[in-house]
């Protein structure tokens, strides 16, 4: 079954979208990508074939042109103006069956205006859109495969454990500074993502940890200072939020407290955004599972993560955290990105006493 949709406008989308589909169908295998020009047999009807493959509910990667919208009909107007536009059909389609969009910003384009998008796909600038540029691609591929990462999807184990993309993105953020991670955790503080001690200074009680698959008992002697427990991120206000890791076998889990919407501007902007949609945001927490690995002796953190309410509805947003050890253990610098944002904010937690 395809996971991973990729559309485009062939007129100026086919050289990425060629290169794109051969580097996912390495990763995740070629059953796992649907792609017209290899999926679409002779004597099928490609309409067919492709609302059959986006019922599947799979993630589905746009990528922005220039032609996506701009392309003319030979009658006149934008071909994506017209009920007949391929793009637009699929666009649509991938929408009522619930499927996750992702756009890919290509070279030199930028997100669209509202007003140059068709009202029924206006629903894309809700999107958190990621970019995957000529000259960059390599780095932007890396975040694309972290963010599939986090609707489930993940590369094949023999990708998972040799300097391919995924290994070598994580490598690149941290020699880079945390550069494009930077937003996550940063998220996890400045967005709210623990909940500060109660008023008589008492330590809440952590939400259960919500994730796909059963906590794994730790294991211990793995090497690697131990970094599971209760933390605090500490923002730039000095605002603290409580986060917990779980780690087992070099994989570590991630869970923040709810917080309401109203403590931080992004999430009440966006609570009021959806709420005409029937999408009811009052609180966010933020979970994920990744990695935890020892470099020299330091213990590192790097962990895909998806914004989900409190009552577990989402993903409202997705990113990634890179966190380092001090020497003594006992804080956790870094940075987080933020998809939705396209932004980094730099990371302080301390242990919970």
């Amino acid at each position: 079954m395809n996971r991973i949709f990729i559309s485009y406008r062939s007129s100026d989308g086919k050289k990425d979208a060629d290169r794109l589909c051969a580097d996912l169908s390495r990763l995740y295998g070629e059953d796992q990508v649907f792609f017209d020009k290899q999926d679409l047999r002779g004597g099928h009807s490609w309409r067919s074939a492709i609302m059959a493959a986006l019922g599947t509910r799979p993630v589905v990667l746009l990528l922005v042109t220039p032609d996506l919208l701009g392309m003319a009909h030979p009658e006149g107007g934008r071909r994506i103006d017209r009920d007949d536009d391929p793009i637009r059909g699929e666009v649509l389609t991938a929408q009522t069956h619930g499927a996750t969009i992702i756009p890919l910003l290509t070279e030199g384009v930028l997100m669209p205006a509202t007003a140059d998008i068709p009202a029924p796909l206006r629903f894309l600038k809700e999107s958190h859109a990621l970019k995957l540029r000529t000259e960059d691609w390599a780095d932007d591929l890396d975040k694309i495969v972290v963010d599939l990462a986090s609707h489930g999807i993940h590369p094949l184990a023999k990708h998972q454990d040799k300097n391919g993309p995924v290994r070598r993105s994580w490598l690149q953020r941290m020699q880079r500074g945390f550069t494009w991670i930077g937003g996550i955790f940063v998220g996890l503080v400045v967005i709210g993502l623990l909940v500060p001690e109660d008023e008589e200074g008492a330590v809440p009680t952590p939400a259960p940890l919500v994730s796909p698959t059963p906590t794994p008992t730790p294991v211990p002697g793995q090497g690697i200072r131990d970094v599971s427990g209760l933390w605090w991120s500490i923002d730039e206000n000095n605002r603290r939020l409580r986060v917990q890791f779980t780690v087992s076998n070099g994989a570590i889990q991630l869970q923040t407290d709810p917080f309401p919407v109203s403590w931080y501007p992004k999430w009440q902007t966006y609570a009021t955004s959806v709420r005409a949609q029937g999408f009811i945001v009052n609180d966010v927490r933020y979970i994920g599972q990744g990695v935890l690995t020892d470099v020299m002796g330091v213990p590192r953190i790097e962990i895909p993560f998806q914004a989900i309410t409190g009552d577990g509805r989402g993903p409202m947003d997705t990113g990634s955290v890179v966190l380092t050890a001090s020497a003594d253990g006992r804080e956790l610098t870094g940075q987080l990105w933020s998809n939705g944002e396209q932004a980094e904010t730099p990371l302080r937690l301390v242990r919970n006493p």
